[in-house]
């Protein structure tokens, strides 16, 4: 299984799930399109991710790479490659699938249930994993359901947590990746990019500090991963 990791960032620490699935024999390729970085077409991959960020959907005019990974982003779905975009990755889908990326008036941050909507609830993207759904979310952005895609998760101030577009496309507004060292950094380094306050703002230190919270995400990101790299092995099957 070949997985391309698209990042936004130079990597300060692995997500949670790297370690395990490269020990489970998958082969993970890192790339940073907003670092100039170019990866192999799509049709090389099992399954093209793409993770957040600290820059907006829409600043193209700030980051002239955007458009370059939209790009490669559309030419993976058109390749019939899974693809699964992440908080940023999310929004940079919904966008090119010609959704509104927009301020969300409820900014959300810490560990949330997700809820799953009946179409989610029989996904194979959460085939497998607990429900509800404990996600991880820090974001000030939401996108609209993009037209001809399926609602698959919410939480009471977010209706788009996650959905579908086809069988091997998904966007997610929440994470599952962080590992608990990344965001004891995170709530330190990048406290100033943290959401006001709002009913959905747990306390930074308290959600640093939940280790089982850390754990449960990273066994629902582990399988949510291999179920996405196994699609595209299962829909040529006839």
């Amino acid at each position: 299984m070949r997985y391309l990791l698209v990042r936004h960032g130079p990597p300060r620490s692995p997500y949670n799930f790297e370690a395990d699935l490269a020990a489970s024999g998958a082969r993970l390729d890192t790339v940073l399109l907003s670092e100039g970085d170019r990866p192999a077409a799509p049709a090389a991959y099992d399954a093209v991710v793409v993770f957040g960020g600290y820059m907006y959907a829409t600043e193209d005019d700030k980051y002239p790479w955007i458009r370059d990974e939209l790009g490669y982003m559309e030419s993976a779905i058109k390749a019939g490659v899974p693809l699964l975009g992440i908080c940023l990755g999310g929004q940079l889908l919904a966008r090119l699938l010609g959704a509104r990326v927009y301020k969300t008036p409820v900014p959300e941050f810490g560990y949330w249930p997700i809820e799953r909507t009946e179409a989610g609830r029989s996904s194979v993207l959460f085939e497998g994993l607990p429900e509800p759904l404990l996600g991880f979310l820090w974001h000030n952005d939401a996108f609209d359901l993009p037209s001809g895609a399926v609602r698959l998760a919410r939480t009471e101030h977010c209706p788009n947590q996650a959905f579908s577009y086809g069988d091997r496309t998904f966007g997610l507004q929440f994470h599952l990746e962080f590992s608990g060292d990344q965001l004891r950094s995170m709530v330190t380094r990048d406290a100033a990019s943290l959401p006001a306050p709002s009913p959905v703002r747990q306390d930074p230190a308290a959600v640093a500090a939940n280790e089982a919270a850390h754990a449960e995400v990273k066994s629902s990101m582990l399988r949510m991963l291999r179920t996405v790299g196994q699609l595209r092995e299962t829909r040529r099957s006839p």
